[in-house]
């Protein structure tokens, strides 16, 4: 039951028995109007023939009343089924082919009504209740009997062959029967042609796509199943749809899975930079705090004050890294959105380049700012986009050697607005550019020979794609490198 060939094979034999017994009824319930119709004609042309053959039948009656019945018996010998009455003007009976029936007194039979009926569609046949049996309708005849111009009485035929209500005779529905089973097993056999012909046209390929999806689930999504792998996808019906749209989810669940596995990988990566990242100041920290506990006594006032300066140092490294990891956290956050205002981006660049100033002195580094009039106010978040452009200027300022420039510059670009930091330092290695802004990730020993935590530039990366840019660089090893983020012509209000 659970094969979809056994279904549409159940599903066509049921369908060719239902049929069978739809035409079945249909058959019986059109014979029995053919029966009924057929003695219908038959008894309405016995009793007209009849008329036409004894013009002088009421006068018969007349003469010899008594007699009468007899002679309507001869006429009916033949049809044993009919019943022949006379009847009066009014429709009571006279006389009969059959016994008399004590309840005939005072009964009248609606002549004129059923008169009425046969006038208005002599196709029709006419039930009315039979004298002999009250309660019993059955096919009736009747015409009038003239004396002159006038109606003296009328001649009454029941046919009691047809009964209303009652089936026909046993030949007809025994013919019915056959006639049902017969276009039933016609039927059966077109379907069962017609099933092969659908299996072949819908099963098939789709075995096939159930044998591709366990090559699939047998792989874990590992193997190599190429586009000719899936059927009929050519076709441009419902098959080939179903195919076409079963290899773009294969393709796609394939990419995710190989997205999760490096997801994955660069996991245990950043578990390990973190480890390595907080255990070496907290290792320092440590260490120098119990040479103060210890040797504390024994140290004079300048050992004591280096000591202390450099415990600082390793917990200010601390509160950095956790504080970067908390706003990355942040960041990336679902309910997280941008607060979004217009913005100077040029006097924002001049703010953070000033409080950079300082330090860009103390290592010896020309620090400099470039930005034209004019610029438009983009929509942006300023704490977002300063805390981007510090990120990129710190890092500029660790890679950059003494007598070196690092400079800031925002500008317009074909559907962007482009902040940049260009630094002097030793530039980013070709295999080195695609990774740069992923967590944790240093490019190269002297890069983060300052203190790197590898969480600045995925924070930056962060910031565009939260403002709807993007973040990149642009850098020849040997010849410095340039950071930038550029926000679209929506945000900067081009």
């Amino acid at each position: 039951m659970k094969s979809l060939r056994v279904r549409i094979v159940l599903l066509v034999g049921g369908f060719g028995v239902v049929v069978a017994v739809i035409l079945g009824l249909i058959l019986q319930s059109s014979l029995r109007s053919y029966y009924v119709d057929v003695l219908s004609a038959r008894t309405g042309d016995f009793v007209d023939r009849l008329i036409e053959t004894q013009p002088d039948l009421w006068n018969e009656y007349l003469r010899a009343p008594e007699v009468f019945s007899y002679l309507l018996r001869g006429y009916v010998a033949y049809s044993p089924s009919v019943g022949l009455y006379l009847l009066d003007a009014q429709g009571r009976i006279l006389s009969s082919s059959g016994e008399r029936k004590d309840h005939w007194s005072g009964y009248e039979v609606e002549v004129k009504k059923i008169q009425a009926a046969f006038a208005a569609d002599p196709r029709l046949p006419i039930f009315a209740d039979d004298p002999d049996a009250q309660g019993v309708r059955c096919l009736v005849v009747v015409r009038p009997l003239r004396a002159g111009a006038d109606v003296a009485g009328w001649l009454f035929a029941v046919e009691r062959a047809a009964q209303e209500g009652v089936q026909p005779p046993e030949m007809f529905r025994a013919y019915a029967f056959r006639t049902a089973l017969q276009s039933g097993l016609v039927t059966l056999g077109v379907g069962m042609a017609l099933t092969i012909a659908m299996i072949a046209l819908l099963t098939k390929p789709l075995i096939r796509l159930t044998r591709v999806a366990g090559e699939i689930e047998r792989s874990g999504f590992s193997g190599d199943i190429d586009d000719a792998s899936f059927p009929h996808s050519e076709r441009d019906d419902e098959i080939g749809r179903l195919s076409r749209a079963f290899h773009e989810m294969y393709v796609r669940l394939k990419r995710e899975m190989q997205r999760c596995v490096t997801i994955d990988v660069r996991r245990r990566e950043m578990i390990a930079s973190v480890s390595h990242d907080l255990r070496t100041p907290l290792t320092a920290l440590t260490a120098q705090l119990e040479t103060i506990r210890i040797k504390g006594a024994t140290l004079d006032n300048a050992g004591r004050r280096k000591l202390h300066e450099q415990a600082l140092h390793n917990a200010g490294q601390l509160r950095r890294l956790t504080d970067a990891l908390a706003e990355l956290a942040k960041l990336d956050s679902p309910e997280f959105h941008a607060q979004l205002e217009a913005l100077s981006i040029g006097e924002l660049a001049d703010d953070v380049v000033q409080r950079f100033a300082a330090r860009a002195a103390e290592l010896k580094i020309r620090l400099s700012l470039d930005y034209p009039d004019g610029l438009p106010l983009p929509r942006a978040d300023a704490e977002l986009i300063e805390r981007a452009l510090s990120n990129l200027l710190d890092n500029a300022l660790r890679v950059t050697p003494a007598g070196g420039t690092v400079e800031v510059r925002v500008g317009r670009r074909p559907g962007a607005l482009r902040i940049a930091v260009i630094d002097s330092g030793p530039g980013v290695a070709l295999e080195d550019q695609p990774r740069v802004f992923e967590l944790f990730y240093q490019a190269t020993r002297h890069r983060d020979a300052r203190g790197s935590s590898g969480l600045g530039l995925a924070i930056v990366r962060r910031v565009a794609e939260l403002h709807g840019g993007h973040a990149g660089l642009t850098s020849q090893p040997g010849s410095g490198a340039a950071f930038y983020i550029d926000l679209p012509d929506a945000f900067a209000g081009a």
